[in-house]
């Protein structure tokens, strides 16, 4: 099988599990959404109980259908899919004059794939029962694993207290909830080790292991039937380095274990291991040579270069599977933004920065010679549009200003330490100060520059009005000074409009 076609396999269980996570999600910011505005506190107090009970009745409904769905799958996946797969090696026993055993005569084979199934149900069924959400605890900074319910318990507990009791608006509570649920996503929960993973994928990964073990037994039968001991691993683009030396090549079975690390959880068929392996009897010819496998390996291995910095071919498509990741993140919470009634303009900004994922994804995409996935970045089943409209973008549009030098400035409602290369942006506080902030091209801010004191004249001793500028330095990538200095003659020279 092709990367392509592994790939394409799991993607109706990821999907499964995809939608079930989005509905667990918007069934939260939902009631929060009812509850919120309900008349008095006691409405809330009175039906708490009866909400809780019907959203656990509700997700216990939801995770049936999704096991459900999951059997169907199952069931085609290990008919139509190892059907297929056997069949395809019927032309090694034509070529040695003998008769391949039906599939349905196959005993072994057989009760491995009933045991397989087996053992994917019991998995399935573990997953749904240990699901959960990892939220960073504000006070330490460390990520704990909530379960589910208690999650679902608390969180529309605090933001139901929060907005009644006036300390934050709606907003800015649906805004916090749906920031920390997208972040962590649905997960899978070893409470006894405290791994975690997103429910997608791991259930992603259960239905190809068990797929593979079918698959290998396949290809092993074969080779013990007609006398073969040799294997042609197969090739494909952007493996990981490790598998590089041994890919396109033949092994003995043993070979198979001893330098591809067949059973190994980073070797032959481990987890994200894309190569598969099938019998190669003598006086065949492999898919590539020597030489080809080289050539195309020095190919892949030549770095490219995005926005400074370097990615071989193995290295772009790693960050090409995390933009998508970060893009299915994205659509999620502008769908729940929007389902639980946030502010327009939140769910507008929502849709700009996707917009802007989108962009740059297609940017780098191009730039390093890979075809676009997006079919990745849409298996989340989410219907709607996630693209802002012509009309509101132009609600969001920022003013721009120009400086005494004629450069153009953006207007903002806050200051962050990234933003368009090469931009400046102006912020202006409740008190009349206005800071200018200055990014490089690559976005990140490496100077500000304040037209007052902040009030704090001793702090800040410098010019007439305590005008001042900040350089910032950063290490590994943070922040961790900004020291204060004089403007230079040119800094008062471009910004004496607000000096």
């Amino acid at each position: 099988m092709t990367q392509g076609e592994i790939e394409k396999l799991t993607v109706k269980v990821s999907n499964i599990f995809s939608e079930l996570e989005v509905r667990i999600m918007t069934d939260i910011v939902r009631r929060i959404k009812e509850n919120s505005f309900a008349s008095a506190s006691v409405d809330w107090q009175i039906g708490r109980l009866q909400q809780l009970g019907m959203a656990e009745e509700d997700i216990r409904g939801w995770i049936q259908s999704a096991l459900q769905a999951t059997d169907e799958e199952m069931d085609r996946i290990f008919s139509d899919e190892v059907y297929k797969q056997y069949y395809e090696q019927e032309h090694f026993f034509k070529l040695a004059g003998m008769q391949q055993i039906p599939l349905e005569e196959n005993f072994v084979l057989q009760q491995l794939i009933e045991a397989t199934e087996k053992q994917l149900q019991g998995e399935y069924q573990n997953l749904t029962g240990s699901m959960g959400f990892a939220i960073r605890n504000p006070a330490t900074g460390r990520i704990q694993a909530s379960p589910l319910m208690e999650y679902y318990r608390s969180t529309m507990d605090q933001a139901v207290i929060d907005i009644k009791s006036g300390a934050f608006d709606y907003n800015t509570v649906i805004k916090r909830t749906v920031n920390q649920m997208t972040a962590s996503g649905l997960r899978y929960i070893e409470y006894d080790s405290g791994h975690r993973d997103r429910i997608d994928v791991a259930a992603r990964r259960a239905i190809l292991t068990g797929f593979r073990q079918v698959q290998s037994q396949i290809m092993e039968q074969v080779a013990e039937q007609l006398g073969i001991d040799t294997f042609e691993v197969s090739y494909h683009v952007g493996a990981r380095s490790t598998h590089q030396p041994w890919q396109g090549k033949v092994w003995t079975r043993q070979e198979l274990i001893s330098v591809c690390g067949l059973g190994e959880v980073t070797g032959l068929k481990g987890i994200n291991c894309y190569h598969d392996y099938k019998p190669f009897p003598p006086g065949s010819v492999r898919t590539y040579t020597d030489e080809q496998i080289q050539k195309m390996l020095d190919a892949e291995n030549i770095p490219r270069e995005y926005n400074g910095k370097q990615y071989t071919t193995y290295e772009a498509l790693q960050q090409q599977r995390k933009m998508e990741r970060t893009m299915r993140t994205q659509r999620q919470k502008i769908k729940l933004l929007e389902e639980g009634g946030a502010d327009d303009q939140e769910i507008i900004l929502a849709k700009a920065k996707y917009q802007g994922q989108m962009q740059t994804y297609k940017d780098f995409s191009e730039k390093m010679k890979l075809p676009e996935q997006k079919t990745r970045i849409m298996q989340d089943g989410l219907k709607g549009r996630f693209i802002p409209t012509k009309a509101e973008l132009e609600k969001i549009a920022p003013t721009i200003l120009k400086n005494a030098a004629g450069q153009d400035i953006i207007e903002v409602k806050r200051t962050t330490l990234t933003g368009t290369p090469n931009s400046i942006t102006q912020l202006t506080s409740k008190r009349g100060g206005i800071e200018r902030n200055y990014y490089d091209e690559n976005g990140k801010q490496y100077k500000q520059i304040s037209n007052n004191n902040h009030g704090n004249a001793k702090m800040h001793p410098y010019g007439k009005n305590g005008e001042h500028a900040h350089d910032y330095v950063y290490k590994d990538g943070k922040l961790i000074e900004r020291p204060t200095r004089e403007l230079t003659e040119n800094e008062r020279k471009e910004n004496e409009d607000i000096l």
